[in-house]
């Protein structure tokens, strides 16, 4: 992420906060976007994702390549564009049975998102049917997060894992229990060391920690009781344990940690649902800790950025601050002011799980047609992602479960799939809204010159007395590169 990127941001919500407004009431009296809105959200997006460029062409000889036509084509973005794996993840362990749906369901997946995000649960039992590495000792299972990891690659997707450690109680193997905690520690290590170098660059990102604001550290786990308010000493003594292991075994890897519970306080109930497996689990009251300490959005993002503070003081701060999305419909102004405060760590952040699901909008929302819940989900969606690619802090935007928001799919092994208004919303924006294609004559100097999106471009042209545009030159747009590029054709 650009540093003066984050100098830009502490001031981003004063204009962008009425970006969109949140799903409210019937669809009759939405009211998304005036065109004064949407221009400021195109304004910043053209300001933090795009730079002018300009490219001479020559000739073999070095002489200017004059009155050339070209065809500029954005390969893929910068910035990063991703889903989860875990359907895709079944459906590689049923086999042959499921293998042509699986084939199909990569394709939609690759033809609209640039990154997957690739799960490596050391366990994550009883509830979830996820990819489980070591459930059991030494019984490793790594054959579905490969295949994803060797899939996205060959796709030209960039591989996140998710995610390395987490100390929630059904993500902890059982079987680790029965060791003292200085042993507990070597397993870890071995975990660490073992994922991470296999798939040393392979995988670019990696969840490294999950969900340290709300559980326990590895040895105070037998105390848990959620939501846990760890000590920051604690927190930063086994986070920067496992950031020091995984940049031993690829300094080149980006290591985040990630949270839930900042755009606005938390709903209790669904998180016990989800972590515990027990929907009956649940105080009646506020999220509030056995202490006392009843945990807001607000408390946990200043946590975050105090802990942040302190990994860095130790040497061993995150690549990127994760933030979920679990939340739950948010207004535009508590996911700006969430992405304001935030990046006050400077550091960049990544939004790594967002989903958007109908019970999110209350009971109203409820009772409209499907057909009416599937388009106001697409809005929201890009409303959101919208507010998020006009950050400048933001880097990365992983949902949480894209493809059952795009698309619909048989409950058998059959590839046949229904697309839902989610599909062609992010197609349009990352595809069209967001995307460069440009046709230019070189001039005089043979140079053309456009505006474009961070990211990997071909350059395409055509020998003399041809208007097939079939040699192409490979090149990248960043915000650091000097201009203008110099290219040597085969003319």
């Amino acid at each position: 992420m650009k540093r003066r990127h984050f100098i830009k941001s502490a001031a981003f919500g004063a204009a962008s906060s009425a970006l969109f407004y949140p799903l409210t009431g019937n669809r009759q009296s939405l009211n998304y976007a005036s065109n004064s809105n949407v221009s400021n959200a195109s304004d910043s997006i053209r300001k933090v994702r795009m730079r002018d460029v300009e490219i001479q062409l020559v000739d073999r000889q070095g002489n200017p390549l004059r009155n050339h036509s070209v065809e500029i084509v954005l390969k893929k973005h910068a910035f990063l564009f991703g889903d989860c794996n875990p359907p895709m993840d079944v459906l590689f362990r049923q086999g042959d049975a499921a293998a042509e749906k699986l084939d199909v369901y990569r394709k939609v997946f690759a033809k609209v998102l640039n990154a997957v995000n690739s799960t490596c649960y050391w366990t994550e039992r009883p509830r979830n049917n996820l990819a489980k590495t070591e459930a059991y000792q030494g019984a490793y299972k790594l054959d579905g997060f490969a295949d994803t990891v060797d899939w996205g690659n060959a796709n030209g997707l960039t591989v996140k894992g998710h995610p390395l450690f987490w100390t929630v109680p059904k993500a902890v193997p059982e079987w680790l229990s029965k060791y003292e905690y200085s042993t507990q520690l070597k397993f870890l290590e071995v975990r660490l060391r073992s994922l991470v170098a296999r798939f040393k660059g392979k995988v670019k990102l990696w969840d490294a920690v999950n969900e340290m604001l709300w559980e326990p550290s590895l040895k105070n786990l037998p105390k848990r009781d959620w939501p846990y308010r760890e000590t920051l000493d604690n927190m930063a003594e086994y986070i920067s344990f496992v950031l020091r292991i995984c940049r031993e075994e690829d300094p080149d890897a980006q290591f985040l940690i990630n949270d839930y519970g900042l755009e606005k306080n938390h709903n209790e109930k669904a998180q016990l649902a989800a972590n515990d497996n027990d929907t009956n689990a649940a105080q009646a009251g506020g999220v509030r800790s056995k202490d006392g300490t009843i945990f807001t959005a607000a408390l946990q993002r200043k946590r975050y950025l105090e802990l942040v503070k302190r990994l860095r003081e130790l040497g061993f701060p995150p690549a990127a601050i994760g933030m979920q999305g679990h939340s739950g419909a948010v207004t535009a102004a508590q996911q700006i002011e969430l992405y304001d405060e935030m990046a006050q760590a400077r550091l960049p952040l990544h939004i790594t799980e967002f989903w958007a699901h109908p019970k999110d909008f209350g009971n109203d929302f409820s009772k409209l047609p499907p057909n009416e819940q599937d388009l106001h989900i697409a809005e929201y969606v890009k409303q959101f992602l919208t507010n998020a690619f006009a950050h400048p802090a933001i880097e990365s935007f992983f949902f949480w479960g894209f493809m059952g928001m795009a698309t619909t799919w048989q409950d058998n092994n059959s590839p046949a799939y229904e697309e839902k208004p989610v599909l062609q919303t992010v197609m349009d924006l990352i595809h069209k809204e967001w995307h460069t294609h440009e046709i230019l004559n070189t001039d005089d100097n043979g140079k053309i010159r456009f505006r474009g999106f961070y990211g990997d471009y071909s350059l395409r042209y055509g020998l003399p007395e041809s208007d097939k545009k079939y040699l192409g030159i490979p090149f990248s747009v960043g915000e650091y590169a000097s201009m203008p590029f110099r290219f040597e054709t085969m003319i």
